[in-house]
């Protein structure tokens, strides 16, 4: 009799975890007895923090048997090189998942600059392969309508024939320590992209975020000149341009360290209003948003002297075990540094992390979560009126010895 109890019991778990053949949308999941979110994300492989805030929990600690939580990415697969309509549910995370490739990707191939921002029915290009390279170039640059007609070279001088021709989407990209493609380098190489587009015609002021070198044209002539090895450093150009098309060419080295390269350009308006500026104006900060949290490593638990590394993680979301965060950091008491800012509406928020061991959460400076002490996985929230804007958040965190891992999220209360 216990013995058929048991399988009973069975059979009316699996009925709940696993969804009906054929079943459209995302997998619903009721929770059991002895069930905990880190456990039911790991059943359905997703993220942790992602599946708290698609179900809008604060903490992750605190769900309770018979909850419904909707699972994200599991509504059906994405396929490379087609549009997907974002759904009811969906996170940029759980979209790349299921397309089988990375979020960084989807995001620079639909020019998205907060991975955490998507909207119900919005149209994202799920980027395929990419095409076979050809030895060299012979289609006009920029005439094509697929995108930024792309030459990658192994050098720093643009010299020679390109090892890779392709097509970006936009030039959006920070590849931080690592390199854009496999027949290049991690230092020491060069890109030079070009695009013809429509315009209407006005004064239109080009921005560019680089680390290191770039030169910009229009139509041939330099407009941006700061063919130079330099850190992270934002420059705007403004140019009059005639209404018709127009080619924009952008050429960028890579010298060693961090690599970043990214173009946009907005109209301002009619060309008379407007009085161009003579030279590119380099920023002395950042651009007012960014997308990618730039993280400090230290060996130690005290954040203090220079970071044994240093490297961009596009999210604070990490399990990392009994092993180091990065290369050159010791698996245990070792301490992390993130900043970035964000863009925020006027409204009250939770400021949230989940850590192994202690974590502290500044925004603007001001201590808003404080969990500097041992700890095993537990999430904590803190709460702050904030003013609509662009904010600086912090995060430090330490690992003291044993299992290693640390969420970060907010959102609106």
């Amino acid at each position: 009799m216990r013995r058929r109890i048991t399988v009973l019991c069975l059979i009316a778990l699996m009925l709940t975890v696993v969804p009906p053949v054929g079943a459209a949308g995302p997998i619903v999941h009721t929770v059991q007895i002895g069930q905990t979110l880190t456990s039911i994300a790991r059943l359905y492989g997703v993220d942790l923090w992602t599946l708290a805030r698609v179900n809008g929990i604060v903490n992750p600690n605190r769900i309770y048997v018979g909850q419904r939580l909707t699972v994200p990415g599991t509504g059906g697969s994405v396929v490379p090189g087609t549009v997907y309509i974002v759904r009811s549910g969906d996170t940029l995370t759980g979209i790349a998942a299921r397309a089988g490739v990375s979020v960084w990707a989807i995001a620079q191939a639909n020019s998205i600059y907060n991975l955490q921002r998507i909207y119900v029915g919005q149209r994202l290009v799920i980027p395929g392969a990419a095409p076979a390279p050809t030895p060299r170039p012979t289609a006009q640059p920029g005439t094509s309508p697929q995108g930024w007609r792309g030459e990658y070279y192994a050098n720093a001088t643009l010299g020679g024939a390109p090892c890779l021709v392709r097509y970006d989407a936009s030039i959006n990209f920070h590849w931080g320590a690592g390199r854009p493609t496999t027949c290049v380098g991690n230092d020491q190489f060069s890109v030079r992209w070009a695009k013809t587009i429509a315009f209407i015609g006005g004064l239109y002021r080009f921005s560019v975020r680089v680390d290191d070198g770039v030169r910009l044209y229009v139509d041939g002539s330099l407009v941006l000149d700061a063919w130079r090895t330099q850190p992270e450093t934002d420059y705007q150009v403004d140019v009059p341009l005639t209404p018709g098309s127009h080619t924009i060419t952008a050429a960028y080295y890579e010298d060693t360290g961090m690599a970043t390269m990214q173009l946009s350009f907005v109209r301002l308006g009619p060309v008379s209003p407007y009085t161009p500026a003579p030279t590119p104006i380099p920023t002395a900060t950042p651009a007012p948003v960014s997308t990618s949290w730039y993280g400090e490593y230290y060996n130690g638990t005290s954040l203090s002297g220079a970071p044994a590394a240093t490297q961009w993680d596009g999210a604070i979301g990490f399990e990392w075990g009994t092993g180091a965060p990065i290369a050159g950091v010791a698996a245990d008491r070792f301490s992390i540094r993130w900043k970035r800012t964000a863009q925020f509406y006027d409204d009250n928020y939770a400021f949230c992390a989940m850590a192994d061991d202690g974590v502290r959460y500044y925004l603007d400076g001001v201590l808003v979560l404080d969990e500097w002490h041992a700890n095993n996985g537990v999430a904590y929230c803190g709460q702050a009126d904030v003013r609509a804007g662009v904010h600086e958040m912090k995060v430090e965190y330490y690992e003291d010895g044993g299992d290693a891992l640390i969420y970060v999220w907010w959102e609106r209360r």
